[in-house]
C-alpha cells in the first residue's frame, strides 16, 4: 500500500493552523488595569480639606479593545465622566474623583465599581479612604434628639462641644432655626484645649408634627471654622393643650 506523505503533510499543517488559530482566540482578550494599584488613602484630613479630589487612571493591559460599561461610586463619592470608553490595547482613561468625608471622625471608605468586557474581572473595585481629623467633637452624638415632645411641654436636648485640639477656640455668631428653640451657649464662649462646653436646647411645641432645628456657629480654628448642629423630634398630641 502506497501512503501519500504529501497529504498527510497538509492535513498536519492545516490542523495546525486551525488550532494555532483557536488558542489564539482564547488568549486574545482585554484585560482592566487601575494604574497605582486597587486603593487610594489620603491619609490623615481636615474638614475644610473636604471634598477630596483625585485622578483613577485605568489601562487596558490586554489584546483586544477594552470597553467601559459603567463607573458607578458609592455614597458620598462622585465620580465625572470617564474621558475614553472604549481602550485600545496600551490605551489609557482618566476618571476625576471627589470624596466627602463628612462629619464623623475617623477614617472614612468609600468605592469606585468600574464595570468592564474583561472575562476574567468584569466588576473591578477601587477604594479610597481618609481618616478625618476634627479639632472640635460634638458628643455624644453630632445632633439633638427629643425623645418626648408634646404639646405645652418643654424638653430638653443636652450635647457637649469637646475641644480635642492644642488652641483655645472661641465661638461666635451663633444662629437657631427655629428661633422657638433657645439654647444656653453665649456669643463669645471660649473653651479651652481638653475643655468641653455643654449646649442645651429648649422646646416647648405649640402644635403636633415634627421638629426640625438647626444650631450653626463660627469657630475662631482655622481648620474648623464653622460647627453645625443638627435635631429633630415628633412632636404627639396633648390632652390639655390645643394642638391645632
Amino acid at each position: 500500500m502506497k501512503i501519500n506523505y504529501s497529504s498527510n503533510k497538509t492535513y498536519s499543517i492545516l490542523l495546525l493552523f486551525v488550532f494555532s488559530f483557536a488558542f489564539g482566540s482564547m488568549l486574545a482578550q482585554p484585560k482592566l488595569e487601575i494604574i497605582g494599584g486597587d486603593k487610594y488613602d489620603w491619609g490623615k484630613v481636615k474638614p475644610k480639606d473636604s471634598p477630596l479630589k483625585t485622578k483613577v487612571i485605568v489601562k487596558n493591559i490586554g489584546n483586544e479593545d477594552l470597553k467601559i460599561l459603567n463607573v458607578k461610586p458609592s455614597c458620598g463619592c462622585t465620580a465625572a465622566p470617564i474621558d475614553k470608553n472604549i481602550l485600545k490595547p496600551n490605551e489609557t482613561a482618566t476618571i476625576d474623583l471627589s470624596f466627602n468625608v463628612g462629619t464623623n471622625p475617623g477614617v472614612n471608605s468609600k468605592t469606585l465599581t468600574i464595570t468592564t468586557n474583561d472575562p476574567n474581572n468584569s466588576s473591578k473595585i477601587f477604594r479610597l479612604q481618609a481618616e478625618l481629623v476634627k479639632p472640635i467633637v460634638i458628643s455624644p452624638a453630632g445632633y439633638f434628639t427629643f425623645t418626648t415632645l408634646k404639646v405645652g411641654t418643654e424638653t430638653a436636648s443636652t450635647l457637649y462641644i469637646e475641644n480635642v485640639s492644642d488652641k483655645e477656640i472661641k465661638l461666635s455668631n451663633i444662629e437657631v432655626n427655629p428661633s422657638n428653640v433657645k439654647i444656653n451657649l453665649k456669643d463669645g464662649k471660649v473653651i479651652k484645649p481638653g475643655e468641653k462646653a455643654e449646649i442645651t436646647a429648649r422646646y416647648t411645641p405649640d402644635k403636633s408634627g415634627y421638629l426640625n432645628c438647626t444650631v450653626t456657629m463660627k469657630t475662631s480654628h482655622p481648620d474648623q471654622n464653622e460647627i453645625t448642629i443638627t435635631g429633630y423630634g415628633k412632636i404627639e398630641d396633648s390632652a390639655v393643650f390645643n394642638n391645632k
